[in-house]
């Protein structure tokens, strides 16, 4: 999320920091995609649906709920033990922290 974050030129960090990895040679570690290890796998595609159908006011983003994420598992039928629902919303709680960083910095 920080690296789509405009510049003064209009273009992204990510298209900053890759123009400088291609001029350079040396590849910022924000560059680097992590991959997700297989066991959290599933727990991140779960985010990525709750996060397709968040909802904003217009004054921003709201936070995904328990209710949300306690219907989401009823349609898909699916059954999240609590430490995997406690990190869903940690996930959009720093997911929330980074748009609202951004948002203030804009």
């Amino acid at each position: 999320m920080r690296l789509s974050k405009r510049q003064g030129d209009g273009a992204s960090l990510r298209v900053h920091l890759q123009r400088r990895a291609e001029s350079t040679g040396r590849v910022d570690p924000r560059l680097v995609q992590v991959e997700i290890p297989a066991p959290m796998r599933e727990l991140w595609e779960a985010y990525r649906q709750l996060d397709a159908t968040r909802r904003n006011s217009g004054m921003g983003l709201h936070r995904i709920t328990l209710a949300d994420v306690a219907a989401w598992c009823r349609l898909m039928c699916v059954r999240l033990t609590p430490w995997e629902v406690d990190t869903l919303i940690g996930i959009d709680a720093a997911a929330l922290a980074v748009a609202s960083e951004q948002g203030a910095s804009a």
